[in-house]
């Protein structure tokens, strides 16, 4: 039994010796893509976006509760602390994109700006 035991913790050093090499080959395998695929996607989101999608309009046809989803997950993409969205309101803007006044439940307010394309632009007051 105890050279069972003795076996069995040198193997086990064996293994964790290993480990690391084992993790950082599986993560560098996991990581390649190739390059042929993000080469396809571009053209192929490229032509989605000039398909006449108005990002504005339908964030602002969205109920409020999914336009404050919306909201949440743009303010939380930029790294910025938010729990929910306590209020949102639209701005009267001059330019083409949307704007909207957001105060998250921490009292925290920031400017969120959608341009056509769909890309999130999130601006926040420290005062």
């Amino acid at each position: 039994m105890m050279r069972f035991i003795v076996a069995c913790r040198h193997q086990t050093r064996q293994i964790m010796r290993f480990l690391p090499a084992i993790i950082m080959a599986s993560l560098a395998l996991a990581s390649c893509g190739s390059p042929e695929t993000a080469e396809k996607a571009e053209p192929a989101n490229a032509a989605a976006n000039a398909g006449g999608v108005d990002y504005v309009a339908a964030v602002a046809a969205l109920p409020p509760g999914q336009r404050n989803g919306v909201f949440l997950r743009a303010v939380r993409d930029a790294g910025l602390p938010c729990q929910k969205i306590a209020s949102a309101e639209p701005l009267e803007s001059k330019t083409t994109n949307g704007e909207w006044k957001v105060q998250c439940d921490s009292g925290d307010m920031h400017l969120i700006s959608i341009p056509p394309s769909g890309q999130a632009i999130v601006t926040s007051r420290t005062d």
